[in-house]
């Protein structure tokens, strides 16, 4: 059943809840450091691919603010290096779909400088080579800007992954040496994950300036400012501000079909597809329904692609990629939910290691909320009834501790879909059916609108949901994260 609260209710469900300290729904507290805003960090990339040699040429400039007084140490994530020989990027059943029929391949990234306008005694790696530790002679305050470039060349293994070639295509995601977000006095590298998505990430400002060969297309999160062509090459400039994460897909095969959102470039890069209009239309109308849903698009143009990639599709700031190897059906599917993320990762992060269900819940929300919005509500009841057996298979079979998903990805490797996806969705579509969808994604919005650009914890999350819906939810969340169920 659906329920409605007036204007008058509402508030005197909030000055109640507030009157009896709830602490789940005091209004957001700021420390001092938090109040004095760091600017973000920026990425200057000159990059050059080279597909006869299998890498890319990088050079990457950094200008970061410090966060703390005293550090004389940054840390870096090197995610090209989880490519080496002896690390799973994949779980061993998706191997031989991410590899491919010749087997397993190879790549890594090789530092061939490291310089600083700061005194750089040295820099050493760690982690499995997977992380870069810049050591200055020098503390600095908080606040201070410093600069730093680190030239790299990175091997491409050939994989249908983030980061790889396959069957002419060029995945670059990752391939940049990316500051570690720093919180409670150190830096945070997780160990990476071979499913999920195990990251972190504060927004920052991009440019980059990309060659390829002349015969290549690009599909970029970034926007394109300049494309020229000298010959046998091309140069390509592209800026996007406000990012998690900058990524590209080039390849000579493909192509692309451009539309708009109000004054939002779209363009969907395919090399096959039987009805390209369609699934452009398709990506269209999922940005314009969910500018409704969950609040403004957070970027100044929005960019699909299909190419080899080992699941169904992965997000990026601007950009999603969509495997080649799905059915009609599926790729629908896929597009809608890679969408949602430019909202529930892009314009408001989470820490996807710790809690993964919350992007990814509110992306399987938004296919849902899709299928309702085209008129059927058969395919809306049909995603939610499949949800509910897959949970309750894993519920009736691993008990709670098998089921809950209020864990990290480390722990979550058994039945990954079943409670982070299938967990997520069902929290957030029951509690919509509960509260009436029109209050629930009012509620959204005003979450997306006050973590726009920032990391929301599950805390800051359900405390705008309870404030939002004047009632506290925190018993709710806990429940259905937990597994402890019946929901009351």
């Amino acid at each position: 059943m659906m329920r409605r609260l007036s204007a008058v209710a509402c508030l005197l469900c909030l000055l109640s809840l507030f009157t009896l300290g709830c602490g789940a729904l005091h209004p957001r507290e700021h420390s001092e450091d938090e109040e004095s805003v760091l600017l973000p960090t920026a990425y200057h990339i000159t990059a050059e691919l080279l597909p006869k040699e299998r890498a890319l040429s990088t050079r990457t400039e950094i200008v970061y603010s410090v966060p703390s007084d005293g550090i004389s140490a940054i840390k870096l994530r090197l995610y090209a290096n989880v490519y080496r020989e002896g690390n799973d990027v994949v779980t061993t059943e998706k191997k031989a779909q991410a590899y491919g029929s010749a087997g397993e391949n190879y790549g890594g990234v090789e530092i061939t400088k490291a310089e600083s306008d700061a005194p750089l005694l040295d820099h050493t790696l760690g982690q499995n080579d997977t992380t870069l530790t810049l050591r200055f002679g020098r503390s600095f305050a908080r606040g201070e800007r410093v600069s730093f470039t680190i030239e790299t060349r990175v091997t491409l293994a050939r994989i249908r992954h983030r980061l790889g070639y396959y069957d002419g295509y060029y995945s670059l995601s990752c391939f940049y040496p990316e500051v570690c977000p720093f919180r409670d006095g150190k830096y945070v590298a997780y160990d990476y994950t071979p499913y999920g998505d195990p990251f972190l990430r504060d927004v920052a400002d991009f440019t980059l300036d990309l060659t390829l060969p002349a015969t290549y297309e690009c599909a970029c999160s970034a926007v394109e400012n300049l494309r020229d062509y000298q010959g046998t090459i091309a140069h390509y400039s592209y800026a996007l501000q406000g990012a998690r994460d900058l990524a590209f897909v080039a390849s000579p095969k493909l192509r692309y079909r451009s539309a708009s959102v109000g004054d939002i470039p779209i363009r969907y890069y395919f090399e096959k597809d039987e009805s390209p209009s369609l699934t452009l239309d398709r990506i269209t109308r999922s940005v314009a329904l969910y500018q409704e849903l969950f609040g403004m698009y957070p970027y100044p143009s929005y960019t699909v692609a299909v190419a080899p990639f080992f699941e169904a599709g992965i997000e990026h700031s601007g950009l999603s990629v969509i495997s080649d190897a799905l059915s009609d059906t599926d790729r629908r599917r896929t597009v809608l939910h890679e969408t949602a993320h430019q909202w529930w990762y892009g314009k408001v992060g989470n820490d996807e290691y710790l809690h993964p269900w919350i992007d990814e819940g509110l992306a399987e929300y938004g296919v849902a909320c899709s299928y309702r919005a085209e008129g059927s509500d058969a395919a809306y009841r049909t995603m939610i009834a499949r949800a509910e057996d897959d949970f309750a298979i894993r519920l009736a079979l691993e008990g709670s501790e098998g089921a809950r998903f209020d864990r990290p990805l480390s722990e979550l490797a058994e039945g990954y879909d079943d409670r982070v996806y299938s967990g997520g969705l069902l929290l957030f579509s029951s509690l919509a059916e509960k509260v009436g969808f029109d209050a629930f994604h009012a509620a959204l919005r005003t979450f997306a609108e006050r973590y726009d650009g920032e990391v929301a914890s599950p805390e800051d999350l359900i405390r705008t949901l309870s404030e939002s819906l004047c009632e506290d939810y925190t018993d709710y969340f806990r429940l259905w994260t937990t597994a402890t169920l019946p929901i009351p």
